[in-house]
């Protein structure tokens, strides 16, 4: 297993995609920052009352959980493409490892470039707001954790784009299916009565997040509640994708 993931790490890093991705993150910050400006020039002119910034990671949520999506939808679409998925299981005695492998990978880059990206985007906002009493400290409760969690989903997301990718074999069905998962339920509960409607958004990986971290208001679960449904994400696109694998293209 050891040598399985070696190689999918050496993939990985081999992929120009996978820098790509990376640097478009960075369109996180530019928007915090803008919407940052935008609600610290409405304090300056009109005063209290507007919408504070907060942490100012709900401001460009969904980017990095579609983007690190996408990392995990491109770290093995693109052998499906080119037929290298045949020769990588010709190689791996037991063929379920290699999804394992592939998600161990690309959860650990996710989770770590997401985190860095979460308190880049934290401080950027804060940065913005320069003292203005809209903003938020990590002395203030679940602050910090919800900065934190921001990682834990940036991995969720990857190893969710994996599953997808894993179980239709094509990019740009898996990027549909990816973007859909994500962003849909959004669009969907403005139709639904209430509760369902707020537990509709809450299922998403962006507001499960904040629900994770205790932010409050963030949606109907709280944060064992959200942490399970996570887990969720990541065992069934994983079992999904292992049956798949095992019992289709090996």
């Amino acid at each position: 297993m050891i040598d399985v993931v070696a190689s999918e790490w050496l993939k990985l890093r081999s992929l120009r995609s996978t820098y790509n991705v990376l640097a478009c993150t960075l369109s996180a910050l530019v928007l915090t920052g803008l919407a940052a400006f935008s609600i610290s020039n409405y304090f300056d002119t009109e005063g209290p009352g507007g919408e504070p910034v907060g942490t100012g990671l709900a401001f460009s949520a969904d980017i990095p959980a579609v983007l690190f999506g996408m990392l995990g939808v491109l770290a093995i679409s693109g052998e499906y493409g080119t037929g290298m998925i045949r020769l990588t299981l010709t190689t791996i005695r037991r063929p379920w490892t290699l999804p394992a492998a592939k998600a161990a990978v690309v959860a650990a880059v996710a989770a770590v470039t997401g985190q860095i990206l979460a308190f880049a985007t934290y401080l950027t906002a804060q940065a913005v707001v320069a003292g203005r009493p809209i903003g938020a400290s990590f002395s203030e409760p679940a602050v910090l954790t919800e900065v934190l969690a921001t990682g834990v989903c940036c991995a969720v997301a990857a190893v969710t784009g994996l599953g997808l990718a894993t179980l239709l074999r094509s990019t740009p069905a898996a990027l549909i299916a990816l973007v859909t998962l994500l962003l849909a339920p959004v669009g969907i509960e403005r139709f639904l009565p209430a509760p369902w409607n707020d537990r509709m958004d809450s299922l998403t990986i962006p507001s499960l997040a904040r629900q994770l971290a205790g932010v409050p208001d963030a949606g109907a679960f709280g944060p064992s509640s959200a942490a399970a449904v996570l887990a969720g994400y990541v065992a069934i696109t994983l079992l999904a994708a292992a049956l798949a694998i095992t019992r289709r293209d090996a």
